[in-house]
């Protein structure tokens, strides 16, 4: 039998066995979560590093050279390039990824042991980042000077595989100040964006970023914008004036009302700001078009008066349209008479004029019985040969010749031979921009001459506000 203390032994030799094998599982437990957390710490430090990162090459991204400026000295002066390989940003299309990962990533390197950037990486993953740092300001030519230095050290040939890839570039540069703030990322973004698009549209493929054109840039976006959202509307945001057209020989006769358009936003300027930016958008413009020929009809349609003859303008763009003749007689079915009324003031001066589906437009419209006008003649020589096709029944001229008649002998003796031409070829000359007694004087008086101005009346309201669907 056990004695007393042989048992007591036992019993601390027992427990301290059971205590050791519970730390040993205790610290294999732990080691397998240490291993696990170590893991999972891994991935979650890889996944936030993935943003900083291009996916098809692996090369620095904007979100590490927005980072990279963050951290840099905010006492020195910073200027960014912007390269387009190719000068498109189509360029990495033509190729496969292969290709293209191989031609960017050696770009990179290339340009990164050549020209020692500060910061250099990949924007939308196909423009070429370089950020400099100077102690002293970015002035102009200092920039051009640095611009030439990354010209010259483009390489312009480079050989991938089997093939010699020829390159060409385009360059934009633009200073940094606020922009490295994390609340400015887009703003930086858009300017680098608008940058890139105006060096691309530059003849040498190189500019330089001024605050004055970005601003009238974002300007012009915004007032397209709120054209495309007022003609989608219906255009009851659009109101019609006219200025009537009165017979030379007797100016209180009228013979037609030019229609002119209002657009109620007046925060956007006038006429004189939105058509001409209406005319960078063909399919907007010809919206447009149609939603004053419908304000028109419906005016026609309510009137008690007997309308004088009416002139649209309209644009080479309109008349190119394939369904022009078809919507105008669509639109006209209901009023038919008014098709001897209207007519199309056209303010195109290219010989363009008479090709494609607007000499087709012209030719059918004419036969319908609207009338055509050149508008503006005298802003280049092609306008005569407008002339010679005997496709229009009125002559505009620009209010700029009768406003230089009294001191321009040329503008003067042009303005005569005119007055015989349009007899000779049997036009109606409306002379525009008649201002004053002045003017007056100087105009001949003849049944072929209609005088358009302030001195005989100001633009005045047609309809207030009619919604056409």
């Amino acid at each position: 039998m056990l004695s007393t203390v042989n048992l007591l032994c036992l019993f601390f030799i027992t427990l301290l066995i059971i205590c050791t094998s519970f730390h040993l599982k205790s610290s294999e437990g732990k080691k397998k979560l240490s291993f696990v957390q170590q893991r999972l710490e891994r991935e979650q430090n890889k996944q936030r590093l993935k943003r900083f990162f291009c996916e098809e090459t692996d090369l620095p991204n904007i979100n590490y050279i927005q980072e990279k400026l963050l951290r840099t000295n905010r006492s020195t002066y910073k200027i960014m390039h912007v390269i387009c390989v190719g000068r498109s940003a189509d360029f990495y299309k033509f190729f496969d990824s292969k290709t293209s990962r191989i031609v960017k990533t050696e770009l990179h390197h290339y340009l990164s042991e050549t020209l020692s950037p500060r910061v250099i990486g990949l924007f939308e993953d196909k423009y070429i980042v370089l950020v400099f740092e100077s102690d002293t300001p970015w002035e102009e030519k200092k920039i051009l000077e640095q611009q030439q230095k990354i010209q010259f050290s483009l390489p312009h040939e480079k050989k991938v595989g089997d093939k010699t890839l020829t390159f060409d570039y385009s360059l934009a540069s633009m200073i940094l100040s606020n922009f490295d703030k994390p609340q400015d990322k887009n703003q930086l973004f858009r300017r680098m964006a608008y940058s890139v698009k105006k060096s691309l549209q530059s003849i040498d493929g190189v500019y330089i970023y001024n605050i004055n054109d970005y601003e009238k840039n974002v300007r012009t976006r915004s007032v397209i914008q709120a054209l495309h959202h007022d003609i989608k509307k219906g255009g009851t945001q659009f109101e019609l004036f006219y200025q009537p057209v009165v017979y030379s020989m007797n100016t209180s006769k009228e013979y037609l009302w030019e229609i002119l358009l209002r657009w109620k936003r007046t925060e956007f300027g006038g006429p004189g700001v939105f058509m001409p930016l209406l005319a960078t958008e063909p399919h907007l413009h010809y919206s447009l078009t149609i939603i004053i020929f419908k304000k028109i009809i419906e005016y026609a349609k309510n009137t008690q008066d007997t309308l004088p003859n009416i002139s649209v303008n309209i644009s080479h763009a309109d008349l190119s349209i394939v369904d022009f003749y078809d919507d105008v007689m669509e639109l006209t079915k209901l009023v038919p008479e008014l098709r001897s009324k209207i007519i199309f003031e056209t303010v195109e001066y290219s010989e363009g004029l008479l090709h494609s589906y607007a000499k087709e437009n012209i030719i059918a419209l004419k036969g319908a019985g609207f009338r055509f006008a050149i508008d503006d003649f005298g802003c280049g020589y092609s306008n005569f040969n407008l002339l010679s096709e005997k496709y229009f029944d009125f002559i505009k001229l620009d209010k700029s010749l009768l406003q230089k008649c009294q001191e321009d002998i040329v503008a003067n003796e042009t303005l005569k031979f005119m007055v015989k031409l349009s007899e000779r070829i049997d036009v109606t000359l409306i002379v525009e921009g008649v201002e004053n007694p002045q003017h007056l004087r100087l105009l001949p008086k003849k049944s072929n001459i209609l005088f358009q101005g302030f001195h005989f009346s100001k633009p005045r309201r047609l309809i207030s506000n009619v919604k056409t669907g």
